[in-house]
């Protein structure tokens, strides 16, 4: 199968999206598929075409399917336009991974936030008229997809991880093997978006900073205009690559993901804690959409309420119990093996790209050479 992709530029690979698109890509290509791109970044495992229209052109005429990440506020959903030129043959398939709605949560207070969501609402469910089937990356977002932008073929494929990165013998030793009497508390993502619960862990590590010497947190981030205390036990990392990102989590105790829920329903398949899963640590989440099925509490995870005193209860029974931390790890990382990884999303994907192709096929035309 020939896959048009359109995505966020994943190459190379640094965070967010451009992991998602990059784990992505890797494991359809190991399931045999071929990649097609006009991202322009030279992507060696892609088939490559030119970054302009005809290149657009091009690629659309040589693929079996397009896959295009519905991104808000992106030219990449215009790329379903490019159906028109093979109407009866050219299958289209959307991935969402947040609502229009999350605009109310990035955007500055003093933006219009409900006549933003509504145009660019409206320009999303034109588009999506063309398209012949939707991913979401949770149920919500499925659900979404089927309500709100009218797509009748709506799949929910949660993200994964790759627990393969995360075997001892692909392990190196990092800095943080200085701070071997530590107990260490990672926090890993982007830390520009408001619900990724960073003010509560920074409340913590400042409570804690005093009482309890031994905790330290390690907080792995890209560059972001978060402000980040001098505290005596909490260290930033800046920039650490996707690809080196097992190495680090390998020395963690525990690892954290408390989001805060700050839209009407929490939509996130949170790639930090598939990782985190991934690599055998003990996670502390909060019981919001997905997460309540990704994690069973007291079984490969814990949750939490949103306090700064709840997650230092947490932390405390957790330093206390190196059992529960090593049974916790264990589970998760089993859950990891059995379903939250990058394979199963690639076979769950090829599954609705191939029948997005297959219902297509009867009014397949001969394909002319283009020059």
């Amino acid at each position: 199968m020939k896959i048009g992709y359109f995505y966020p530029p994943y190459y190379p690979v640094t965070a967010s999206c451009s992991v998602h698109g990059y784990c992505l890509m890797q494991a359809l290509k190991k399931r045999g598929h071929e990649i097609l791109s006009c991202a322009g970044d030279g992507n060696p495992d892609c088939i490559n075409f030119s970054r302009s229209k005809l290149g657009a052109f091009r690629l659309a005429h040589a693929a079996d399917v397009l896959y295009i990440r519905a991104s808000v506020f992106s030219n990449l959903p215009l790329a379903t336009l490019l159906k028109c030129l093979r109407p009866l043959s050219l299958p289209v398939v959307w991935e969402m991974n947040a609502p229009v709605e999350e605009l109310a949560a990035t955007l500055p207070a003093n933006t219009d936030h409900d006549r933003l969501i509504k145009r660019e609402k409206r320009r999303l469910k034109v588009l999506a008229r063309l398209a012949d089937a939707g991913i979401g990356v949770s149920d919500i977002l499925q659900q979404y997809l089927l309500h709100h932008m009218g797509i009748k073929k709506a799949y929910s494929i949660p993200n994964g991880a790759l627990p393969e990165a995360f075997m001892p013998e692909n392990i190196v030793k990092t800095p943080l093997e200085q701070f071997s009497k530590k107990f260490k508390i990672i926090w890993a993502g982007n830390a520009k978006t408001v619900w990724q619960g960073l003010d509560l862990i920074i409340e913590a590590a400042r409570r804690l900073e005093q009482t309890d010497p031994e905790m330290l947190f390690i907080i792995i981030a890209g560059e972001s205009a978060y402000h980040f205390p001098v505290l005596k036990n909490l260290l930033v990392l800046r920039q650490v690559p996707f690809t080196d990102i097992q190495h680090f989590l390998a020395a963690a105790d525990v690892c954290l993901c408390p989001y805060i829920k700050k839209t009407d329903q929490f939509h996130n398949s949170p790639l930090k804690c598939f990782d985190y899963m991934a690599a055998g640590k003990p996670v502390i989440t909060t019981a919001l959409g997905q997460l309540e099925k990704i994690i069973q509490h007291g079984a490969n995870g814990i949750f939490i309420d949103t306090t700064v005193e709840a997650l230092k209860d947490a932390l405390r029974m957790l330093k206390a119990d190196p059992a529960l931390r090593t049974t916790l790890g264990a589970n998760a990382r089993q859950s990891a093996l059995d379903y939250y990884n990058w394979d199963r999303v690639a076979r769950d994907t090829e599954a609705v790209l191939l029948d997005a192709i297959q219902a297509k096929s009867r009014w397949s035309l001969p394909r002319v050479s283009l020059p």
